[in-house]
């Protein structure tokens, strides 16, 4: 999960490391002071037990890989080396529930070279309703929209041809900084349940790579009704599909 770390001691995750870039003096503090980067992380990994809420997969081995501050900004130079640590750690899949509405040369080439290695980039498609962001936009990513508990595709949700997938995004209950839980909302809270999936194809299928697994979710997808494809891509994935 590359955000703004992940709550070390939340009690529903388990982490099996990560590291921070936002603070050259303290590598090793991956802790979340924002609460972003929590919620996403129980998305993917919850633990499957009696509290709270449960994971997509909740036993991947989960890293917080923090590139974005307490205010929930931050800088390219920190984003791309944060892709750069998932490539340099042998990471399968980023999970980036972050973007900005354009990229430049640096952060494209770190996309590229994270699919190039073999890691399975999950991205925000973005939250202004219009043209995907960034770095959702490269080819070497995968982009995800956001839809509602009625099947309908967030109005929020960004849209285009890089769009891949669609997964929740509205009113998604996940843990928190803190030790809590949060509903939250956003092209954010979709990315997570798609790295998920993603990591129950690698998994299941033994398959790796970001194309691999582009391919694995698109054929595991059924689309929305009476939405373009601009807006859903190949549509839903449905997780039983996927791991058949």
């Amino acid at each position: 999960v590359i955000d703004t770390g992940v709550d070390t001691t939340h009690p529903d995750l388990k982490l099996a490391g990560g590291w921070n870039a936002t603070d050259k003096a303290k590598p090793d503090n991956y802790n979340d002071d924002n609460g972003h980067g929590t919620h996403c992380a129980g998305s993917i990994a919850a633990l499957d037990n009696a509290a709270g809420v449960v994971g997509v997969a909740p036993d991947v081995a989960l890293y917080g890989v923090k590139v974005l501050d307490a205010s929930g900004s931050g800088t390219f130079d920190d984003v791309i080396a944060g892709i750069q640590w998932a490539v340099d750690n042998k990471m399968q899949i980023a999970s980036m529930s972050l973007g900005a509405s354009r990229g430049n040369e640096s952060l494209k080439a770190a996309v590229e070279a994270a699919a190039k290695a073999g890691v399975a980039l999950i991205a925000a498609a973005g939250n202004s309703g219009g043209a995907v962001g960034f770095p959702a936009a490269y080819p070497g990513a995968i982009a995800v929209a956001a839809m509602d508990s009625a099947d309908k595709v967030a109005g929020f949700s960004s849209r285009g041809p890089a769009v891949a997938v669609i997964a929740p995004g509205v009113n998604v209950k996940s843990t928190y900084m803190g030790g809590a839980y949060d509903t939250l909302s956003g092209t954010s809270m979709a990315t997570p349940h798609i790295s998920g999936l993603a990591a129950l194809a690698i998994s299941a299928k033994n398959i790796s790579g970001v194309e691999a697994v582009r391919a694995a979710l698109t054929a595991a997808s059924t689309p929305l009704k009476d939405a373009p494809a601009e807006q859903q891509g190949a549509g839903v994935p449905d997780a039983e599909k996927l791991v058949r």
